[in-house]
């Protein structure tokens, strides 16, 4: 349907017709076609700025770290989120699988070594340089401070011959530098004309905690794990921003109710007395004298605990009202149920994942919902071998091989061919065991799936359930069994 011309353009178009054709012209030009584009008063408090990614979010970096820091210590809600996701992102942690190939075939004993150097450089006192974290739980922390703080750095370093990652947290770089010879330094990150990090700025501490100075590591030093929405961010941005405010006034709202409830768990009463008791003065007529008296002493209204069984007996002009609060707690639990399902969609999470509420779900909703959290589980499975193992794994080669950890006498003529291996994620279980297996078993035989992939889908090398059948039915051989 076209739109009539304006009364003011209809009156000066006989008069004025360009003036007119303009005018029109230039309402059309200006008028939004989208609701999302409304000025009127409905959308007076819509921030419209079109700003870059790090300067929208430098000015709110900090306090929306800080508040997540505090809902992750104290929030039910948020912390339900983040075991979800440790749970099944990292789960039981990544095993290597090496690939070393000899020939057409792949050379399990040189793999079968580097495996198992590779596991004992995982434990907490060989990989993390205070002994504390192993690397399933060094990966974890990552995916952690990721969620929470928006990012983490990881600091390659060599002490006493050995190859070890240091943890640091974002706070950790100095936002107070701005400038590094012809490079800008954007919240303590030297970067080039492509935005690319060239360098990181890092506090260091004395042993009272206090800041003494900054030292300026090189960006191949330095793993930087954040999560970024725009190419034009520089630093991270918490992932739980969308959801903060409506998680602290669930808090908030959880409060009140229980507040409620425990009040009324408790008898409480208050007396009513007729006229001023404390006084013995009781309005206008005998003993009034308009005001002119001296006033009493203020008594403290007394106050009575009941206790089961006991019978009060009131003074004449005295009766009992019971307190009971306004408002209800009947709205409590949908409303956590909406926050939750909102606050687990933000990430990419099915309600019943974040609640662990299965009550209302059956077995096609079931499988549907973890097979949606499961294309969100694996996509942060992806980044961590990317952005952290792929990235040191080479670099403990190099380091394994130089210290004699590993004897592989011409491993620097083909560095990449030593280096070939994949990671096998921490895989799920089903929620009918029974069917899965079946069609396992169906796309096995129908070449549709490989044993390798059903074993990773699990979590397993299929090179060990392989060998174990094999040393079982010897076994099972040896003893005549079935």
């Amino acid at each position: 349907m076209e739109r009539k011309m304006s009364l003011i353009n209809r009156i000066l178009l006989p008069i004025a017709p360009k003036t007119a054709c303009r005018r029109e012209a230039w309402i059309q030009y200006s008028r939004s076609f989208y609701s999302a584009a409304d000025t009127s008063s409905r959308s007076a408090g819509w921030t419209t700025q079109n700003a870059s990614g790090e300067l929208s979010n430098q000015g709110s970096r900090d306090t929306i770290r800080a508040r997540a820091r505090d809902l992750e210590r104290n929030s039910d809600i948020l912390g339900a989120e983040i075991l979800a996701m440790e749970r099944n992102v990292v789960g039981s942690g990544f095993v290597l699988q090496s690939k070393v190939m000899q020939g057409n075939k792949e050379d399990e004993t040189l793999n079968t070594r580097i495996e198992q150097c590779w596991k004992n450089w995982c434990r907490p006192e060989n990989c993390e340089i205070t002994g504390r974290f192993s690397l399933s739980e060094l990966a974890c922390m990552c995916l952690r401070r990721r969620f929470v703080d928006g990012g983490i750095l990881i600091l390659k370093v060599m002490e006493n011959g050995q190859f070890k990652l240091q943890l640091l947290e974002v706070d950790d770089l100095d936002t107070s530098v701005q400038i590094e010879g012809k490079h800008r330094v954007v919240g303590g990150i030297e970067i080039d004309e492509y935005r690319r990090a060239v360098s990181y700025f890092i506090k260091v501490y004395d042993a009272w905690g206090c800041w003494i100075k900054s030292v300026k590591v090189p960006a191949s030093q330095i793993i930087y794990i954040p999560y970024l929405t725009r190419p034009s961010q520089i630093r991270e941005i918490s992932q739980t921003a969308p959801s903060l405010g409506r998680i602290d006034d669930v808090n908030e709202l959880i409060d009140a109710a229980v507040e409620k409830e425990r009040v009324l768990a408790h008898l409480s009463v208050v007396v009513e007395k007729a006229g001023n008791t404390l006084t013995g003065i009781s309005g206008l007529g005998r003993g009034y004298d308009g005001g002119t008296q001296a006033a009493p002493e203020t008594k403290e209204t007394p106050q009575e605990i009941l206790e089961q069984g006991t019978v009060t007996y009131l003074d004449p002009g005295e009766k009992v009202s019971t307190v009971a609060p306004a408002g209800t707690s009947s709205t409590v639990d949908p409303m956590i149920k909406t926050t939750q399902r909102l606050a687990g969609g933000a990430i990419g999470l099915s309600y019943e994942a974040v609640s662990r509420d299965m009550s209302q779900v059956n077995y096609s909703s079931a499988r549907q919902g973890l097979l949606e959290d499961q294309k969100t589980y694996r996509p942060m499975q992806k980044y961590l071998m990317e952005h952290l193992l792929d990235v040191v794994f080479p670099e403990w080669m190099d380091w394994a091989v130089l210290s004699r950890q590993l004897a592989i006498p011409d491993y620097f003529r083909d560095r990449e061919k030593y280096q070939k291996h994949v990671w096998i994620a921490s895989g799920w279980d089903w929620v009918d065991p029974v069917k899965e297996a079946n069609a396992n078993k169906t796309a096995l035989e129908t070449n549709q799936k490989t044993l390798q992939e059903i074993c990773a889908e699990k979590g397993k090398d299929w090179r060990d359930v392989v060998r174990q059948r094999a040393a079982e039915e010897q076994m099972m051989t040896s003893l005549n069994l079935k």
